[in-house]
């Protein structure tokens, strides 16, 4: 079978209408708005007062100050390494690898709260346990509890507004009065988390640890009610 190349090449494609002209660029505008929409989104330019680990970064300096090679918060800490025996009870309550029977290595640290690297260890210092579990199957399981019985605040954009207004006045060293009765008026719910933290007694070790949220543990046969672990 033979092509005739002369007939083919003398044969002049259609061209496009005005119609679909306009079309193709419109398609192409709906695509490079959709790239520019998300390097935006992801950006946090179209939401500039939203929160972001930035902002939450530029609050922690705004209170403790900028201390290169230290953490913004819970700058003062000791690591510790060590082993999690489990003694395989767990199970009956999730199904995650570290509650069987057996022995994993932990990493993990302890620390102040606040970004004050040279902090005093007073009673009254919230005190943090973090933990890391290198699993049998090479997944890495974080935990990060404090000594609290209630975290004092329910979101995100709630602890972010606590770290501002409880920054401490140049005269007296300790937060504006005014300012965290503001923000106790918007959210009361943590007036009622702290009355809870303070009736608790206070102490200068770190007696208990107990997780930061709720969670559900799924057993292989159930799903339980959201719970808190804790570790003393």
């Amino acid at each position: 079978m033979s092509i005739d190349l002369k007939t083919r090449a003398g044969v002049a494609r259609p061209r496009l209408s005005t119609a679909g002209t306009l079309a193709r660029f419109a398609l192409i505008g709906v695509a490079l708005t959709g790239v520019a929409g998300t390097f935006a989104y992801l950006g946090g330019w179209l939401t500039p007062s939203g929160l972001t680990p930035a902002r939450f970064v530029d609050a922690f300096e705004q209170i403790d100050g900028t201390h290169p090679g230290f953490r913004r918060n819970h700058a003062k800490g000791l690591g510790v390494s060590g082993f999690f025996e489990s003694n395989g009870n767990g199970v009956r309550l999730s199904k995650a690898v570290v509650f069987q029977e057996g022995r994993v290595p932990v990493l993990g640290r302890f620390s102040l709260n606040g970004g004050q690297p040279y902090a005093a260890d007073t009673p009254r210092a919230v005190r943090g346990l973090g933990l890391e579990f290198s699993l049998p199957d090479g997944e890495l399981w974080r935990t990060a509890m404090v000594n609290l019985p209630v975290f004092p605040v329910r979101t995100p954009e709630a602890f972010h507004e606590l770290i501002l207004a409880s920054k401490p006045d140049p005269n007296t060293g300790k937060p504006d009065p005014a300012n965290m009765e503001a923000f106790f008026a918007r959210h009361p719910e943590s007036a009622n988390a702290l009355t809870i933290i303070k009736s608790q007694p206070f102490s200068s070790g770190l007696t208990i640890a107990r997780s930061m949220a709720s969670m559900r543990f799924a057993s292989p046969t159930q799903r339980a009610p959201p719970s808190r672990y804790a570790g003393s």
